[in-house]
């Protein structure tokens, strides 16, 4: 801005202020008198009704939240931001009243004729909507090259399917990094690429030495009498990673095995480095040196979004557990046929034959938690995926 603007807005800033701060006393009286009013208004409602629709309004709530956290969070993550984020939540309540008899009548009056009709250009109002709440939750520019709206029928293509293969590049990055091979020996020629066999072998627990399994500690420690012994990755295609002996994730990856939790603190570690080289990109870079610095400056600058997030910071069981579900996707819809999805309230799903895949989060977490690939493996079985075959990564 000039600094004719500048200094306009920041005198119209102190005006809001001290309005603001005039009216905050009656502003509570009022809030609290309406309240009393509503509460006695209440009182002449029929129990049974008060209740049901305080269970509905609770739904709602849970509808929006549903929304925003499982479905429009994973695209602005991936720099897409849902531009019809109204239409998502009319659909998203009706297949929460679809699921829930508590909320049957969310389908019938959403049936009805719509506010928004009322505004000349409810797409443009939608749109606006919907950029205001990805940077109030989110952040990110207004505008940008990697900033861009996404529309729903593109979302399963353009957020479901990169989403997963990002993270399974990720996933096969770290494991490059941690010194796991690409294929083990007696492997079949043109398995050398990144196949979830790697991943499963390598997270795959020997029940049959439970002692040598420290899953009390995220990263093994070193024998006081010997130095620990150094690990050639052409001998042995599924080394430990070692690392400091206590990490802010060990209360969250202490019922993980070792091999898992090496991983998952990888995989935090490489995605901070993504997001600390992406930070100039958002909304932060914006602002110039010639900006305005004071007081005032909070008030008009946008470097604080997001002003609102949505979920604290992902730990790293929870960053594993998303990795591998990714890789599982990735496998299915390679070799087995899956597509990429979208549920109204679950968000990013795996198709198969148009129906949701269904029971496999247990799998993933069994194989997190314990090191026990057996579910998973039965489950990919089922469906006919083939875990030694290369995947695409983006």
């Amino acid at each position: 801005r000039d600094p004719l603007s500048r200094a306009a807005c920041a005198g119209l800033g102190r005006v809001c202020r001290l309005l603001l701060r005039g009216c905050r006393v009656h502003a509570a009286e009022m809030e609290r008198g309406v309240a009393s009013a509503a509460a006695e208004r209440a009182q002449a409602v029929d129990y049974g009704l008060r209740i049901a629709a305080q269970e509905q309004v609770g739904l709602a709530y849970a509808g929006w939240d549903r929304l925003l956290t499982r479905v429009a969070l994973p695209a602005w993550r991936m720099g897409r931001w849902p531009s019809r984020l109204d239409v998502g939540v009319v659909a998203a309540l009706t297949e929460l009243s679809r699921r829930d008899r508590l909320a049957e009548g969310f389908a019938s009056r959403l049936g009805e004729r719509p506010a928004c009709d009322l505004l000349e250009e409810p797409g443009a109002m939608d749109e606006a909507v919907s950029l205001l709440t990805a940077r109030l939750f989110h952040g990110g520019p207004e505008t940008g090259p990697d900033w861009s709206p996404v529309d729903w029928d593109e979302y399963p293509e353009e957020v479901v399917d990169r989403t997963w293969r990002t993270d399974a590049a990720r996933l096969h990055r770290v494991l490059d990094t941690l010194g796991v091979r690409r294929a083990a020996d007696g492997a079949a020629p043109g398995t050398e690429g990144p196949t979830l066999a790697r991943v499963l072998d390598h997270l795959t627990t020997d029940t049959t030495t439970p002692a040598d399994d420290h899953r009390d500690a995220p990263f093994p420690e070193a024998a006081p009498t010997a130095p620990a012994a150094r690990v050639d990755p052409e001998t042995d295609p599924h080394p430990v990673a070692t690392g400091p002996a206590h990490t802010e994730d060990d209360d969250d990856l202490a019922g993980t095995t070792t091999r898992g939790a090496a991983l998952a603190a990888g995989l935090s570690a490489q995605l901070a480095r993504e997001e600390t080289a992406a930070q100039p990109t958002g909304a932060g870079a914006a602002a110039t040196p010639s900006a305005a610095v004071g007081p005032d400056a909070a008030l008009w600058d946008d470097r604080a979004l997001p002003l609102l997030p949505l979920q604290p910071p992902r730990t790293g069981r929870e960053i594993l557990t998303a990795h591998i579900t990714a890789m599982v996707c990735c496998a299915a819809m390679d070799t087995a046929g899956a597509a990429p999805g979208l549920d109204w309230l679950d968000g990013p799903s795996l198709l198969f034959d148009g129906a949701r895949a269904a029971d496999l989060a247990p799998s993933v977490l069994s194989l997190v938690e314990s090191g026990d690939p057996g579910p998973l493996r039965a489950w990919m079985t089922d469906l006919g995926i083939r875990p030694e075959k290369p995947v695409r990564l983006v």
